[in-house]
């Protein structure tokens, strides 16, 4: 498969003055990308040289930080121009770390770029003005018409604006890198990317290419490798094309580490659990190592699980039936072994794993989020999870947001993503940064980049559950719709699929949808939505009444076809 082509988009600034007496030229772009510098100067140009200077965050003067902490960009750059030549483009070297091997690095035609918001020209011309300069933006196709969001509250708003953001500018290489300091692609954070990026744009073909990638150049935590198979059925389902799995089929079936299982099906590996090591919530008795015990441990299986059960869809419909009745029995026999092994029945929540007797954060928003927690024991271990807070890591985020809406905690994850914590996105917004952050700050990991995809889960968590758009059969054909919007009182957003746009719209007591041709949604209404909560409860169709049908705590209108359809409850 052959690398998405990139474009480049010039972006003009949206602030440009002089500053220290007139002798450096100031630009505010706006938001931070990947890219270059275009400088454009008028006749008559002098031979001279430009010190220039990119970043992306600003000091306390309001100039650009030279010494930015962590792993935040900045780059000192000299241009030297020359009579007769007015248009200029920086040359831009590469850093130590890029030129890896495993790192991902751009095609000739595009050139070497990095991660900036703002520039500063030393010596610049007195000519020089505000069109003279653009940022030159790299990114794959991207329509920015797929996708909206708009609430009640503003810091969601801002969130998903941010979260958006972050996926387009993420795309420059036609592959999902970890951010501007490795430039290395990683199984866990492409999977919250593609879930992302298919959240605001219905273009499949970075996730592919990445998948492809790492099948070729695998890293190394175990949860990473059974992420592949979590990419593979998103990509199915999302598309309803199966070839990305039957071109790679025996290479996929690997990550599932099935050689790693003992007797009762469970799998012996230490994990990753989460990074930093520091957002473990003191997993294994606050083991910092990078891989983390015990080696029958709640994680690790947890994840094993779950991509077991992907592994078994998208092996069924690749035809390889025995595979999949085989994933489906493994599944099985480790959910037995799972609630046996690691819950202790006594508190009602998961231990971190075999002979431990503490209990993380990880250990049981995991298992809530991938269906693990019997019936009967859902609430407590809910209460668990909510109890410890955003007690994990922008990746750990993911699955913990997950996890609560599964649990119907819909107005608690709502307010982890509506935070101002400094653990919070509203944070990120905050320090200054436009795209999401590799931590919620620099005091939790010292080498942070501002410019990590994996901490952009709101944007497929508010498209999924807080719109509750997801497909209940492959490539939308049919849809599931069911918000849970907490505590806003109104919602209204886009949610792109291969088939067309969704649209939703939701204020007390009325839910529209619009779904496109060739579909039909199934539609579920939170029941502690509805104005009335009489029995059976009253349900208005497109302003005719209706019988509605209640399950287990929703409103249910099944085989709702294409087109604008208009509840009343």
């Amino acid at each position: 498969m052959q690398r998405p082509q990139q474009v480049i988009t010039p972006v003009a600034p949206v602030q440009f003055k002089r500053i220290r007496n007139g002798a450096t030229v100031f630009a505010d772009f706006g938001a931070d990308v990947y890219g270059n510098l275009q400088i454009n100067i008028p006749p008559p140009v002098a031979a001279t040289t430009l010190a220039i200077r990119l970043g992306e965050k600003l000091d306390a003067t309001g100039a650009i930080d030279r010494r930015p902490y962590g792993s935040v960009n900045y780059r000192w750059l000299t241009l030297v121009t020359q009579p007769n030549r007015t248009v200029y483009q920086t040359d831009i070297p590469p850093k130590p770390r890029h030129s890896n091997p495993q790192a991902v690095h751009m095609p000739p035609q595009i050139g070497e770029v990095t991660v900036f918001r703002y520039a500063e020209i030393d010596n610049a011309p007195a000519n020089l003005n505000a069109e003279a300069l653009h940022q030159l933006w790299v990114h794959t196709a991207f329509d920015d018409n797929n996708s909206f969001f708009r609430s009640s509250n503003d810091t969601l708003n801002a969130v998903w604006d941010l979260c958006k953001h972050t996926i387009k500018a993420t795309t420059a290489f036609g592959v999902y890198v970890d951010g501007e300091r490795e430039r290395i692609p990683y199984e866990a954070d492409s999977y919250i990317n593609q879930l992302s990026h298919l959240a605001v744009d219905a273009n499949p073909e970075v996730a592919r290419y990445t998948f492809e990638h790492m099948l070729k150049n695998p890293t190394w935590p175990t949860e990473w490798s059974l992420h592949m198979p979590m990419i593979a059925a998103f990509d199915y389902m999302f598309t309803g094309d199966i070839k990305l799995t039957s071109d790679n089929y025996e290479a996929l079936k690997k990550k599932l580490l099935m050689d790693k299982a003992r007797g009762d099906g469970l799998i012996r590996a230490p994990g990753i659990v989460d990074w930093p090591a520091g957002e473990r919530d003191g997993f294994n008795d606050g083991d910092q190592q990078n891989q983390s015990g015990p080696e029958i441990n709640t994680v690790v299986n947890a994840f094993y699980y779950h991509a077991l059960l992907e592994m078994a869809i998208v092996a069924k419909a690749a035809g390889r039936i025995g595979d999949a009745l085989l994933f489906k029995s493994r599944a099985k026999a480790v959910y037995n072994a799972f609630n046996a092994v690691f819950f202790d029945r006594t508190r009602g929540i998961y231990v971190d794993g075999e002979g431990s007797t503490h209990s993380s954060l990880h250990a049981n928003m995991f298992p809530l989020a991938f269906d693990l927690v019997p019936r009967g024991y859902q609430s407590q271990v809910a209460d668990f999870v909510q109890s410890r807070g955003m007690g994990c890591s922008v990746y750990g985020a993911q699955y913990l947001l997950e996890a609560l809406y599964k649990a119907g905690r819909d107005e608690y994850a709502l307010q982890l993503m509506t935070s101002h914590s400094d653990r919070s996105w509203w944070h990120m917004i905050e320090l200054g940064s436009t795209m999401t952050l590799e931590a919620w700050d620099v005091k939790y990991k010292p080498n942070l980049t501002w410019n990590h995809a994996w901490g952009a889960a709101p944007a497929n968590i508010i498209s999924r559950y807080i719109l509750g758009v997801r497909p209940l059969k492959p490539g939308f054909e049919k849809i599931l719709i069911a918000p849970q919007p907490g505590s806003l009182e109104e919602l209204h957003g886009k949610v792109p699929t291969m088939r067309g746009p969704v649209l939703v719209k939701f204020q007390p007591g009325v839910l529209e949808i619009d779904i496109p041709e060739g579909t039909t949604a199934r539609v579920l209404i939170p029941y502690k939505l509805a104005k009335s909560q009489q029995f059976p409860p009253q349900l208005s169709i497109n302003g005719i009444k209706e019988s509605a049908k209640a399950e287990s705590g929703y409103i249910v209108v099944d085989e709702v076809g294409p087109g604008k359809s208009r509840f009343e409850f």
